[in-house]
């Protein structure tokens, strides 16, 4: 009977160490690295990534790679960096809460699916300028210091040179022949289409091709890349030249996950974003150009808008967003013409 009870005692002790030894290690990895452990290539703090679009879209295959690879690289493998999560198993409109609730570390996003929680980031359209511009000329301080009321630290922009454009199959020479149209439109542009007394019409991705088909709407707004590898340029005629709108794409950190890192790890992140965000314009220029030769190829007519007409256009573009930004950030609309209106 002594024996039996000194066994259950022993067992019972060795499972209490072995518990407490577990929850000493618990933790995210970022975490761990403030408390000393981990940030360098033998034991790499590990973030996780998750991104608007599916791995395999032509805006993010290739380009969110190459940021994790120019960062794992960069910081000497101390940070090990886990694209696993898109809209599959993290809906597109949750994405933005899930990197402030540090469900995930790392978003890549647009402000077209947490503009409602930012209105202000919507001014991302409005910005002339390239990234590395805006860390010069106090568009980039303003947006970080905004993103930090969200728990998130702003790291740069994703998405750029790629302005949106109208594709239809009505041709499209004046402005007012867009008078009329049904086209497939999402929040971004639905009351720039509105302005050019045309019908926008809400249209899932995955239904665009067939309601084109079946003539349900007479084009659809959406930048250079994309509609040629989804299918839609084989039921669309014309693509009207005339671009608009500067992207919102943002890659945003936790702050918490963040702030747990190493501060030279921090100001690598940084760093190297700011250096990103130059190659990442040149491969998406190389992109647009390939793009613009398939397009050709397939017989898709270019149409480029008269000069005066062109004047026009961009004039309705700048008046229907700053009067959408005036109505939706009274007390930021002053502090974002200073930083953005260069006339």
């Amino acid at each position: 009977m002594i024996n039996k009870t000194k066994f259950y005692f022993l067992m019972s002790l060795f499972l209490l160490l072995l518990v407490a030894g577990c929850g000493s290690s618990g933790g995210s990895s970022a975490e761990g690295s403030a408390s000393g452990n981990g940030g360098d290539s033998n034991n790499p703090i590990k973030l996780t990534v998750v991104s608007f679009l599916p791995h395999n879209h032509q805006f993010t295959r290739d380009i969110i790679p190459i940021w994790i690879e120019r960062i794992e690289e960069g910081t000497d493998g101390a940070v090990d960096l886990d694209w696993n999560a898109g809209p599959e198993s993290i809906p597109t409109n949750e994405q933005f809460d899930a990197v402030r609730n540090g469900i995930v570390d790392i978003g890549f996003n647009t402000s077209s699916f947490y503009g409602h929680l930012m209105p202000e980031t919507l001014s991302l359209h409005m910005s002339t300028a390239t990234p590395w511009e805006e860390r010069e000329n106090g568009y980039f301080d303003y947006l970080s210091e905004r993103f930090k009321e969200q728990n998130q630290v702003y790291l740069g922009r994703w998405l750029g040179p790629n302005p949106f454009l109208f594709w239809t199959n009505e041709k499209v020479e004046t402005l007012s022949d867009f008078e009329g149209l049904k086209m497939r439109s999402n929040p971004t542009y639905h009351k720039i289409l509105e302005a050019l007394k045309a019908s926008p019409v809400d249209v899932l991705p995955g239904e665009v091709y067939t309601s084109l088909e079946r003539n349900m709407v007479d084009g659809f707004g959406f930048p250079l890349l994309g509609p040629a590898e989804d299918g839609w340029t084989e039921v669309t005629k014309y693509l009207i030249d005339e671009p608009f709108l500067n992207q919102n794409a943002t890659i945003v950190i936790n702050q918490k996950s963040f702030e747990s890192l190493p501060v030279d790890i921090q100001e690598k992140m940084i760093s190297i974003t700011a250096e990103f965000e130059k190659e990442m314009y040149e491969h998406f220029n190389k992109e647009n150009e390939k793009t613009l030769k398939v397009l050709e190829e397939q017989g898709i007519e270019i149409i480029k808008l008269q000069e005066e007409d062109s004047k026009k256009f961009q004039e309705l573009v700048y008046d229907v967003y700053w009067n959408m930004l005036e109505q939706d950030n009274p007390d930021q609309i002053e502090k974002l013409k200073s930083l953005l209106q260069t006339e």
